[in-house]
């Protein structure tokens, strides 16, 4: 019954993933693209390239995410996995700045008014790198932490 569990947690969790990293950055990008109130100041082929990357990194962190939540607690399958893709998310969230996503000018023009609003978010982006690089930190410790604790980890295992 446990391999079940795990199966239909991963599915879940997968899910979630494909939610928040494909569905809803395309959406808000195409929101964004297709605002006919502002003019945004990127051309299609950065809006292609922002969806490339955004779709293909999102992608990479759902099936991560598939084999991490299916993956037994504690087991060194499970922390290898979520090491992977804590890398990849932060892959996926370098791929923001990278793509232009993080840089995004609106030109407003309004009878014989104009102007434009500036948005910038790559100070965001390294402040969510350096939350990653401490969970890193502590993904690697929980894989350590796995491999040395494995015969007790087994033993509770088969108690419960």
């Amino acid at each position: 019954m446990g391999a079940v569990k795990n199966m239909v947690r991963g599915v879940i969790v997968t899910a979630v993933y494909v939610t928040t990293t494909i569905i809803i950055p395309m959406y808000t990008f195409s929101l964004i693209r297709d605002y006919t109130g502002a003019f945004l100041e990127f051309s299609e082929q950065d809006y292609a390239t922002i969806v490339f990357w955004l779709t293909a990194f999102g992608v990479l962190i759902c099936g991560c995410a598939f084999f991490t939540y299916s993956s037994p607690k504690q087991s060194i399958r499970r922390g290898v996995f979520a090491l992977i893709q804590i890398i990849v998310n932060c892959l996926y969230i370098w791929s923001y700045k990278f793509s232009g996503a993080t840089e995004l000018i609106f030109s407003f023009q309004m009878g014989d008014q104009s102007g434009f609003v500036a948005l910038n978010l790559q100070q965001m982006i390294l402040v969510y790198m350096g939350v990653y690089f401490l969970t890193i930190v502590l993904k690697i410790y929980d894989i350590i932490d796995f491999i040395i604790n494995r015969e007790k980890i087994r033993e509770d295992r088969m108690k419960a």
